[in-house]
């Protein structure tokens, strides 16, 4: 139901600047008369004719060229969005191509737009977005350039790059949301609304319909993820007034629109408004996507009015059309109906049979899918398939089988960091092995409710032991995003409702790793208020990743460390303030500065067992709205990205990124996203500290200078009891204003 958007190339949106080519033009306004009739087999029939009288007439002229480059536009979205059983679509974007289309540099940035339309269809969200950026880069110059242009051909070629860029602006959007992204979405939706203002005050109220429709479709989709975000009915029934106004009626994006709207309803838990909606739909063909959600809609508006004969009818309606050969995680969508619908008959088996199928298509997904360039926060893209995962956890708890929804609470959270590593390593393809040893207690949380802006919600807290699992249900609050700069009093909640149902198995615990989901990635459990004290004045607290590591460590024990300090003004100095802290351990360190030859090599071959890097953590420029990741900034052009760590040979046993957001952890994901921490930890490092905000230079010094004179009187593998011990004592020493930043460092593990 994702509504295509071709809102400055197809169909009403054409080119103003283009006049009728005889004897095409009687065909062109066939199509367009099939398109708004909603009729996609009589318009594709008419473009094919009409493709054949352009190449008939020859010629080639720009009015020739822009009449053919429109036509083969209109196929490409006829094709992609509502005939994708014919498999064209890619014949088109081909054609565009040959047929000489990129040598006019207005219809660059379309073309572009058609692949980042093509490939977000096919939900590979990376391609689309790289192409989204191509068409943004090619409208960017050409629009400024006809910004202050007068003539009518400059003003409609205006008009034609402003649909451009609009078009982009609003996939991105939607893209956006299927990434949960809610900073993405905004800063995306703000870009739109100008263009979208530019398109109505030129009349062109299609084109900025076709686009409310998508950005309400995102709205949509952060809505069912379960993020209180912006009505969406108010873009939807502008659309809607739009498609149904008689001078641009448009039978087959009525439908959409009257679909989205009734999930809307959906949502809103009205299900006669539903009903209302969909009752009204028009005579028009519909693509296999739409179709889907008209089902999925009837279903789930049945079972809202308690009506379980109606849902079961169009389930099977759903079951026998198999969307699945054309619309992407089809199968998917059918399971999970396919569950509500056994849970409503009260068949318990069938529930748990539908959403293990379910999960079995996610899992398909993700080893089928090189998700390396997504970014971390790829991670978000899950949580829209979260549903299923939820259901089958709370049921496999009523059935008594705790291990099997730990085992699937484990693997749903850690789905898109394997989906990300295969590239580099077929090992994270699988959850860790094993039982904690001896001594260790891990505490996994995983939300049973949507995780909503609500006051609360409920999730499941998991103890594994050595001995076994052990399952408890919990109320929690809502966890704001500032969680680390709470006061002790205020985290107070949280350790009541988090902690204490484990105090038990707390207290009998020598090493503590927390597995956090969604919401609580933020939440510093070390520093949660526990026994008079915080939790690690009772216990060692590390985080933990739960993915298969690519390899081992080559250097055994931390005789010898690199150091590798930024040029920036405080990093050199804690360079030589770590490197002598080591010395002072009898530690070998190699201190290398940014301007060295090589400075990382040691880092990235395994040569040394311990690394300390000081540098700045940064976005990557492109895209950075999207991505949760960070590079570490050196100096000197000097850089160390999350690809650079995972394509290394081997990494230390120990890393400690002393960086702002060296281990970024994103609250709106499952897995809490890529982070140069991980990387390591996936290439086989055994323990990383780092830092999951901003945090002050001289608090993580303090701390570095602490834990290392910490380690250097414990055992090697007593990693985490050193960490305590420094944060204790870094805690002891720091003024007020610069405590809270140690809430920011973590000591993650595989």
């Amino acid at each position: 139901m994702n509504a295509a958007i071709l809102a400055a190339m197809v169909g009403f949106g054409a080119s103003a600047s283009t006049p009728p080519i005889e004897p095409a033009a009687d065909l062109r306004d066939e199509r367009r008369a099939a398109h708004r009739a909603g009729e996609p087999e009589r318009e594709l029939e008419s473009i094919v004719r009409e493709l054949a009288a352009l190449d008939a007439a020859g010629g080639d002229s720009p009015h020739q060229l822009a009449a053919l480059c429109d036509a083969v536009q209109a196929g490409f979205q006829v094709c992609g969005e509502r005939l994708p059983e014919r498999g064209c679509e890619a014949t088109y974007l081909r054609r565009y191509a040959d047929a000489g289309c990129l040598r006019d540099p207005l219809q660059l940035p379309r073309h572009h737009y058609m692949w980042a339309d093509y490939w977000r269809r096919q939900m590979d969200f990376a391609a689309a977005l790289a192409a989204l950026r191509r068409a943004m880069e090619a409208a960017q110059p050409l629009f400024l350039a006809r910004l202050f242009r007068s003539d009518p051909q400059g003003a409609a070629e205006f008009l034609d790059l402003t649909r451009d860029l609009a078009a982009s602006a609003a996939i991105r959007t939607e893209i956006a949301a299927h990434l949960r992204s809610r900073t993405a979405v905004d800063r995306s939706f703000a870009a739109l609304s100008l263009f979208l203002d530019v398109l109505t005050q030129a009349g062109d109220a299609y084109a900025a319909a076709v686009m409310r429709n998508q950005v309400a479709w995102g709205l949509l989709v952060l809505r069912e993820a379960g993020l209180a975000v912006a009505d969406p009915a108010p873009l939807l029934a502008s659309a809607l007034a739009t498609f149904t106004a008689p001078d641009s009626s448009d039978r087959a994006r009525a439908n959409n629109v009257r679909i989205n709207l009734a999930l809307a309803a959906v949502q809103r838990r009205e299900p006669d408004e539903a009903d209302r909606q969909l009752a009204a739909l028009a005579d028009a063909a519909m693509s296999p996507e739409e179709d889907m959600w008209l089902h999925i809609v009837r279903v789930r508006a049945a079972l809202a009015r308690g009506d379980v004969a109606d849902a079961s009818r169009w389930q099977l309606a759903l079951e026998q059309a198999r969307f699945a050969d054309v619309v992407p995680m089809g199968e998917w969508f059918a399971a999970w109906t396919r569950g509500l619908v056994a849970e409503a008959r009260g068949q318990r088996p069938a529930a748990i049979a539908a959403y293990e199928a379910a999960e079995a298509v996610l899992e398909a997904h993700a080893h089928a899918r090189n998700g390396a360039a997504y970014g971390a926060a790829a991670d978000g893209r899950y949580h829209m398939f979260a549903a299923t995962t939820r259901r089958l956890v709370d049921l496999f708890l009523a059935v008594g089988d705790p291990e099997a929804a730990l085992w699937l609470a484990r693997n749903a959270r850690n789905r898109a960091l394997r989906m990300h590593a295969r590239e580099w390593c077929q090992e994270a393809e699988r959850p860790r092995d094993g039982d904690p040893p001896p001594g260790a207690l891990h505490l996994l949380y995983f939300p049973l409710e949507l995780a909503a802006d609500a006051d609360d919600t409920t999730w499941v807290g998991f103890a594994a032991t050595a001995a076994g699992v052990r399952a408890e249900t919990l109320t929690l609050a809502r966890v704001p995003a500032d969680a680390h700069r709470l006061s002790e009093r205020t985290l107070a909640p949280f350790a009541e409702q988090l902690l204490a149902p484990f105090e038990a198995d707390i207290a009998a615990a020598e090493v503590v790793t927390i597995f956090p989901t969604d919401a609580l990635h933020g939440l510093p459990f070390h520093a949660l208020p526990w026994d008079g004290g915080i939790l690690l004045d009772a216990v060692a607290v590390q985080y933990g990743l739960d993915v298969a590591a690519c390899g081992e460590p080559l250097a055994d024990d931390f005789g010898r460390a690199l150091v590798v300090s930024g040029s920036d003004y405080s990093l050199p100095e804690e360079g030589e303030a770590v490197a002598a802290t080591l010395r002072a351990g009898d530690v070998r360190v190699d201190h290398r500065t940014a301007a060295a030859r090589e400075p990382l090599a040691p880092l990235l071959t395994g040569e040394v067992a311990l690394a300390h890097l000081a540098a700045h953590g940064q976005h990557p420029a492109d895209e950075a709205v999207f991505a949760a990741d960070v590079q570490l900034a050196f100096g000197d052009d000097r850089v160390l990205t999350r690809e650079d760590i995972l394509a290394a040979p081997a990494v230390p046993r120990l890393v400690y990124l002393s960086a702002c957001r060296s281990s970024f952890v994103d609250a709106d994901t499952l897995g809490g996203g890529l982070s140069l921490a991980h990387a390591f930890l996936l290439r086989g490092a055994r323990h990383v500290v780092g830092s999951v905000r901003d945090v002050d230079a001289h608090a993580t010094r303090t701390f570095a200078l602490d834990f290392y004179a910490a380690l250097a009187s414990s055992p090697a593998e007593d990693v985490a009891e050193a960490w305590r011990t420094a944060y204790l004592g870094a805690r002891a020493s720091l003024e007020p204003s610069l405590q809270d930043d140690l809430r920011m460092l973590r000591l993650f593990v595989p």
